[in-house]
Order: C-alpha cells, then sequence, then structure tokens
C-alpha cells in the first residue's frame, strides 16, 4: 500500500497514431481498471478523441504532417526526437513521470525509449501485432521493465531480439508476458436484433482489413436479395499504408464514417464480417461476439479460426475468396434461426474474455510498479 506520504504514481501513455484502432480500446480498457487512488493517467495522442474516458487526461501530441509519415532513416528518428520534446513539455507541466506505457510496439513508441535514462521512466510495452526484424526495436525490448504482447506475436518478438543474439533463440526473456485482450464491462456491447438479417463490418480502410472481399460479395448478390448491410470505417491518417476505397453507390449497403452511435449500428445488424487478412487478435470480432452476432470469419489460422467452431460458434469461410462469402451470406440471409443458434453460442464465448479477468495480471504488473514513486520533492 501507498504510505501517507507517497503521492500517485504518474503514468504516461504515448500514441502517436493519428486515428483509432482496437489496440486504443484494449489499452483504455486496461486503464479503465487500474486504481486512481494509485495513479494518475494522462494521455499524449496524436488523436486525443479516440480516447473516451473521462478520468484521463488528454494532450495532443504535435507534430509536422510530413514527419508524421516517415518510417525508416534520419527522419524516422527526427521524428520521434520531435515526439520526445512533446513528452518533456508535458512532464514540465504536470510534474515527474514515473511509468510510461508503449499502447503499439517498441518501432511506434521509441520516443519512450530515448527519454528513459534521462527521465528515470519506468517502461511497461503492449505488443498487439507483428514486430520487424531490427536492432533497435531489439534494444527496446530488452531495456523494458515489462514487455506485455498477445501470443500471435510471440514468433516475431522472437526473431526481432535475434538481432542481438548469434544464436537462435527459443523463449523469450522473463520479462515478457502473454497479454489476452478483454471488453471492460462499462463498455460491453449491446445485444443484437434477431428479428431480420443485417450485415455488419467494422474496421479501419487499410487495405489488409480486407474490405473489398465484403464488398465482391455484396455485389455478387442480386439488389432483390442483397441484405441490409453497414460499413462502420476509420480513414487512416499519416500512414504510407495502402487504403481500400469505399463502394459508390451499391444498393442497401450504408457507410458510417468513425460513427458515435457505433454501437446502436452495431446492435442493430446480426452478422458480423471479418475480412482482415491473419489478424493478430480482432477485437471487432470480439464485441461482435459479445452482442450476440452471428460472426462470419477467415479460415486463415488466425486467432479466432483457432478458437471458433465452425457451424457451432461462428461461421467460416475460406480467406481471401468473396465467392465463398457471397455464399454464406445468402444462407444465413435467408435462415435467422441459424442467425440467432450461432449467435446464442457466440456470446457465451465472449463471456470468458471480460476485462477484469484478462488484464488482471496486466493490472497487477502495472500498480506494482507504481509503489515506490518517490514523494513530491526535489526530482519533480
Amino acid at each position: 500500500m501507498l504510505g501517507k506520504t507517497d503521492r500517485k504514481a504518474h503514468l504516461l501513455v504515448i500514441d502517436p497514431t493519428a486515428f483509432s484502432g482496437g489496440s486504443k480500446v484494449a489499452t483504455e480498457s486496461v486503464l479503465r481498471l487500474l486504481d486512481p487512488n494509485k495513479i494518475r493517467i494522462t494521455v499524449l495522442s496524436a488523436d486525443p478523441t479516440s480516447w473516451h474516458w473521462p478520468q484521463l487526461t488528454r494532450m495532443r501530441l504535435y507534430q509536422p504532417k510530413w514527419l508524421a509519415r516517415q518510417e525508416q532513416g534520419i527522419a524516422y528518428f527526427l521524428r520521434h526526437l520531435f515526439i520526445a520534446a512533446n513528452i518533456m513539455l508535458l512532464r514540465i507541466r504536470f510534474g515527474r513521470i514515473d511509468i510510461g506505457l508503449g499502447a503499439s510496439g517498441p518501432g511506434v513508441d521509441l520516443s519512450l525509449y530515448l527519454l528513459k535514462p534521462l527521465l528515470g521512466i519506468k517502461l511497461i510495452q503492449l505488443i498487439h501485432g507483428p514486430v520487424a526484424r531490427s536492432r533497435s526495436i531489439a534494444r527496446s525490448l530488452l531495456a523494458a521493465e515489462q514487455v506485455h504482447y498477445l501470443h500471435s506475436s510471440g514468433d516475431s518478438l522472437l526473431n526481432s531480439l535475434s538481432c542481438m543474439n548469434k544464436d537462435s533463440l527459443h523463449t523469450l526473456p522473463k520479462h515478457f508476458h502473454i497479454m489476452q485482450n478483454g471488453l471492460s464491462e462499462q463498455c460491453w456491447p449491446t445485444a443484437c436484433q434477431t428479428n431480420k438479417a443485417v450485415v455488419f463490418w467494422a474496421a479501419s480502410l487499410l487495405k489488409w482489413k480486407g474490405l473489398e472481399t465484403l464488398l465482391a460479395a455484396l455485389r455478387n448478390i442480386p439488389a432483390s436479395a442483397r441484405p441490409i448491410s453497414h460499413i462502420c470505417y476509420i480513414t487512416p491518417q499519416d500512414t504510407l499504408l495502402p487504403v481500400s476505397k469505399l463502394p459508390e453507390d451499391l444498393r442497401f449497403v450504408h457507410c458510417h464514417q468513425d460513427p458515435h452511435n457505433l454501437d446502436q449500428i452495431r446492435a442493430s445488424a446480426n452478422i458480423f464480417v471479418s475480412t482482415s487478412q491473419n489478424e493478430p487478435f480482432g477485437l471487432s470480432i470480439l464485441e461482435a461476439l459479445a452482442a450476440g452476432h452471428c460472426v462470419l470469419i477467415p479460415a486463415d489460422g488466425a486467432y479466432w479460426d483457432n478458437i471458433l467452431k465452425d457451424n457451432i460458434n461462428c461461421i467460416k469461410y475460406t480467406a481471401n475468396d468473396s465467392d465463398d462469402l457471397m455464399q454464406k451470406l445468402l444462407l444465413l440471409s435467408k435462415d435467422m434461426q441459424k442467425v440467432r443458434k450461432i449467435g446464442q453460442q457466440a456470446s457465451k464465448v465472449a463471456g470468458n474474455y471480460r476485462a477484469a479477468q484478462q488484464y488482471a495480471h496486466l493490472k497487477k504488473c502495472i500498480e506494482n510498479n507504481s509503489l515506490h514513486v518517490r514523494p513530491w520533492g526535489g526530482n519533480r
């Protein structure tokens, strides 16, 4: 327990990504669990509006647009020095930073590692996807006090760390911990309607999210048989990655850009389609399961393909095959009994992914790092 002379630990979350996504939702679910009597939280974000919990102190991260897109070379390090300058200004304004939480990966959160020796920050790194094989990333991973990663990222982490070791690694260091995503009770999705077949898709427009596969499937369904479909999308900002195009005048297909009523739109549907290619986790899939949707996922060996069972708590289709997806959508749109039955089983699966249970170890690790913070004084 913190003594009376101790203060709250100051935790800083760095978020240089200029659009929202599953990793931010997952990170916010973790933050909601932390004891406010022990920890105060500041988020330095390129997109403060993507963080919704009112108890967070949100600060905008400023960086030139041309610099925000740099991902290699001298300009890349210049970008993170610029972000580090933002952190120094934040420290002057809000006082000592005790814990730095990297919410994306070492390549994105590099500024925290640059300031670690200067500010004495304890670093906790979250890994939501594969990491690149790089000496700078490997050094960062070894410098962090703790690394919490999704199981699907394990091989890429070993591969990256091998840059620092001539011998191939078979196990990760002791400060690496497997993390399992979950949904917070406060943000648990509303149960969906079960009267009429309605399709739902939600992701960013990054090409690897596979929107084209769904659009091709819907185009091949005659308009008279095409189910009402809702596409909720996020437009990526400051990225060099390829981006999908939205459909033009496709009947019964409605597009919503980053809607504030996402939960309401999801509840109005009941067939969720995932088209992502080898999704590391798929938080939108979990949200659809929790809402009781009949979830369609590609049979691609990704996380949910290994967890869910075809025709029991999901429907699987051949990955990247719009014709197979079209056939499955047609069958489901005419069989609401099956949609309801699979949706009921899906919601039972989601019940095992509650944030309080899934993030219990991560919560304990963060709070333990806050137990020995320095009292206000000369090192502020």
